[in-house]
This record gives structure tokens, C-alpha cells and sequence, in this order.
């Protein structure tokens, strides 16, 4: 792959002061765990891997871009906590979605079995089935980066498993896959991981 494919990080993190130094390249076609204690920085550096947030020091690159650019608009995804419409059913916020993107999200309502989910509020689903929810509106975005922050909450381990298999195929595609994660499970199906705070 040429360097533009790649995430580059070289700096430090941090929000007022600085966690850590990292140096970094994130490579495609590679699904990387992000591991350490809670509070030692993960979300930080997938705060700042995403451009919402400016390194303490040094920068962040994607194709030689700030990741933040307009030229790497809808080049990187974060995937956080789910996010719902109250006033919409599950169905109406999969045609959103669809109508946006032009994706065809058939074939991920399929692998998470939401179809009779589609008719209810998010409020009336539980948390396990709005985070299967919101991760097949999300995994699926044509991004070339995918961040995760602990994807793997709320999920049963048939879904955990389901979601680290997913994520193999995205990587499998393509993808830069970065995830966050406290699960033993997906830190082994990851191809290299990262122990942030290590440090501190």
C-alpha cells in the first residue's frame, strides 16, 4: 500500500497535559487493539487517531492530511456510544442512513438479525440490541479507517463474536480497523496491539 493509505501518528496526547508519546503507523488491511487500564488514554488517542481532538505535540496524519481535513471528510469513522432518534422506529433510522450514504444495509440486518426489531422506538429495544443496532448503521460506512471505542459492550458473546468477525472482514477489505477494547477475545483476533499508558 503507498503511505497515503496509512495513519500516521507521531506526538503526544493528551487533553491539557500529555499522557504519552506515541509514534505510530496504521496500516491497511490490519486490525489493531488498542489495550490498558481505564483512564490511561485509549479513548484519547482515538480522539485524536479521528482529528476531533489536536495532539499535545507532533501530529496526526492521513494521506498526508490532518485527519481533520476536508479532504479526509468521510475518510475516518469514530464509533462510539449509540445514538438514537427518540421520536424515530429502528426501521426509519436504517431508510436515513440508506438515503445518506446509498448504502444497502439488507445484508447487515441480516448478520445482526434486526429485521423485527425495525418497527419499535430505540427506547423500547434493549441495550444489547441498540448497540447491534448502531453498529450495523455504523461498520458499514465507506470510511477507510474505522475506530472503535470497546464496540464489544452490551453484547452477548454470540455477538461478540459475530462483531470480531465482522471486523476481521472489514480488515480483511481493506480497512484500517482500531479498536479499544477490554475483551480477551478481541484482543486476540486483533493482528497487533497496543498498550497505551504503558508509560504512566
Amino acid at each position: 500500500m503507498a503511505d497515503v493509505d496509512k495513519l500516521v501518528i507521531a506526538g503526544e496526547i493528551g487533553r491539557q497535559t500529555a499522557l504519552e508519546y506515541i509514534e505510530y503507523t496504521f496500516e491497511p488491511g490490519v486490525m489493531y487493539a488498542l489495550s490498558g487500564r481505564n483512564g490511561a488514554g485509549k479513548s484519547t488517542l482515538l480522539l485524536t487517531l479521528a482529528g476531533e481532538l489536536e495532539p499535545v505535540s507532533g501530529e496526526v496524519t492521513f494521506g498526508g492530511t490532518p485527519p481533520g481535513d476536508v479532504t479526509n471528510a468521510g475518510n475516518i469513522v469514530r464509533v462510539s456510544d449509540p445514538i438514537f432518534l427518540p421520536d424515530l422506529s429502528l426501521g426509519e433510522h436504517i431508510e436515513l442512513m440508506q438515503r445518506k450514504t446509498k448504502l444497502d444495509l439488507s445484508d447487515a440486518l441480516t448478520t445482526w438479525q434486526l429485521g423485527e426489531l425495525l418497527p419499535l422506538p430505540p427506547a423500547q429495544l434493549s441495550s444489547g440490541q441498540r448497540q447491534r443496532a448502531f453498529l450495523a448503521i455504523q461498520l458499514y460506512l465507506p470510511a477507510q479507517v474505522l475506530l472503535m471505542d470497546e464496540p464489544e459492550r452490551y453484547l452477548d458473546t454470540h455477538w461478540q463474536q459475530c462483531l470480531t468477525t465482522e471486523l476481521r472482514n472489514l480488515a480483511s477489505a481493506g480497512r484500517i480497523v482500531v479498536v479499544a477494547t477490554h475483551s480477551a477475545d478481541m484482543l486476540a483476533a486483533c493482528d497487533h496491539r497496543i498498550v497505551v499508558g504503558h508509560h504512566g
